[in-house]
């Protein structure tokens, strides 16, 4: 009878973790502009400015400072710690410079332990049971020039055996020292992936690493999955099918794998794609949430009722997705018609200043993409594609290209004009039209790896220009190109 009871007790306990953490979760995700510094609403942001507002918040008594390191170019790199409980949790984050999307949930989370509101009692909980360490922007370096790797050009995320660069030597210093149970390796990934063979983005992609090659499954790692599990089944509520497994082969140089093997339970966390949130607002906002309920969750250790089979459930990341994909057109060769699916993704560029971002498209592919899903799709039965022109404007500069009837020159076919020896500041124009100053080059070639610039007829007429991979509907009369290319 009291084997009974005790049972129930456990069921009634658990129950209520369960319900009380997905009310939490609905609440902060509800009340998280309350918490989000907006100031930082630009992905590209140098060290400095990013070290300012952490240092604005230091100023609060519960979050704490230490530079632990600086980089290879002298730039400081700091761990910001709050709460006081026994279990360590460590989380790093820009390990990669241009991988900035969870730096900024993390000034938010410390936003959020520095108010007085109605989540008073959680903060009390997870201050008591955890003390959380975060080290933001990892690779300050890359940042600056919001690159991938450090200011010798390499991948930190390559360096956890010979620990040769200050960057790396610092994260290791301090997982080290404090021996954290928990860790969060925190990065971005290409926002063309899907959550399985599906049309959906994979907003987050989450991993339990690997320790050896065997992939087997010890009690560090089995922790980690289970973790997982939770975060996953939370942040379903807010973007269900969205969520996917980022590949768990080993790689031995790792940080991430290598967390295992030393002892600490590491969930990565991979930022993915969400249409048309191209300064990863709304992912910086689910990063937010994913990291506060693993936090609820070790402090309240309710992700222990999950199952490894629940995590081996959760589908893996696959690559489906185009920015733009066109389908079933038809193209002329050799007076034969074929049918053809064009893809066409936007690549993110930093302009002289790496502050400032443009987009250069590029065909990705061309045949039978069947299989494949667009952020943007439209379906091209009865049309037929055709190479742009480019028109040579001898005299005229910049002022003068602003005065052009863009539509009317869509019409015409003309997708870039060309205009010698000109100098322009940058690599790209929010004009609405390829600017071309070299004097052999054209656009609008229809070939994989070519920008993407042609136009789509109805029988004789442009129903579609394509300007840098971005559709412009002739009918509608309404230019939404983002930017277009100066060659």
């Amino acid at each position: 009878m009291l084997k009974k009871k005790l049972i129930v007790f456990l069921i009634l306990t658990l129950s209520g973790s369960m319900v009380a953490q997905k009310i939490i979760s609905k609440k902060m995700y509800e009340k998280y502009e309350s918490y989000k510094i907006a100031q930082v609403d630009n992905k590209r942001f140098d060290h400095n400015f990013i070290m300012d507002q952490f240092q604005k918040l230091v100023k609060e008594k519960s979050i704490k400072v230490e530079q632990i390191g600086k980089s290879l170019q002298g730039r400081s790199i700091n761990l910001f710690s709050v709460g006081n409980g026994d279990i360590n949790i460590l989380a790093w984050s820009q390990m990669h410079g241009d991988e900035s999307t969870a730096t900024m949930a993390i000034l938010d989370i410390l936003n959020f332990f520095t108010a007085d509101d109605e989540f008073n009692d959680v903060r009390k909980l997870l201050l008591e049971k955890l003390t959380i360490n975060f080290i933001p922007m990892l690779n300050p370096d890359g940042a600056e020039k919001f690159t991938r790797r450090n200011a010798l050009q390499i991948d930190l995320n390559r360096d956890a055996l010979r620990l040769q660069f200050p960057e790396s030597q610092a994260l290791k210093n301090v997982r080290d020292r404090i021996n954290p149970q928990f860790g969060f390796n925190l990065h971005d990934q290409d926002q063309r992936y899907t959550a399985g063979n599906s049309y959906k983005s994979a907003a987050l992609s989450f991993l339990a690493p690997a320790y050896n090659f065997e992939k087997d499954i010890n009690p560090v790692r089995e922790r980690t999955m289970k973790l997982i599990v939770k975060m996953y089944k939370e942040l379903s509520e807010f973007i269900p099918g969205h969520i996917a497994r980022y590949n768990d082969d080993f790689e031995p140089r790792a940080f991430g794998d290598n967390m295992v093997k030393w002892g600490t339970s590491s969930v990565l966390i991979e930022s993915g794609g969400w249409k048309n949130n191209f300064e990863k607002q709304f992912i910086r906002k689910l990063n937010f949430i994913s990291l506060m309920t693993a936090f609820y969750s070790i402090a309240t250790e309710n992700y222990s009722e999950e199952t490894i089979q629940a995590y081996q459930a959760i589908p893996e990341n696959d690559k489906l997705l185009f920015d733009l994909l066109l389908r079933n057109l038809t193209i002329e060769h050799n007076g034969k018609n074929y049918s053809i699916d064009v893809g066409i993704n936007h690549k993110e560029k930093s302009s002289r200043n790496p502050r400032i971002d443009y987009y250069k498209s590029e065909i990705a592919d061309i045949g039978d993409l069947s299989t494949f899903y667009g952020y943007s799709e439209y379906d091209c039965s009865g049309l037929t594609i055709h190479e742009g022109i480019t028109e040579i404007l001898d005299k005229a500069g910049i002022e003068e290209i602003k005065k052009l009837d863009f539509i009317e020159k869509y019409k015409q076919g003309i997708v870039a004009v060309k205009i010698i020896n000109a100098k322009f500041e940058n690599e790209f124009t929010e004009i609405p039209i390829n600017i071309i100053t070299r004097q052999k080059l054209n656009k609008g070639k229809i070939e994989i790896g070519e920008t993407a610039d042609f136009i789509i007829k109805s029988g004789n007429n442009v129903k579609y220009a394509v300007i840098n991979g971005y559709l412009v509907d002739i009918e509608v009369n309404s230019i939404s190109v983002r930017n277009a290319l100066v060659d």
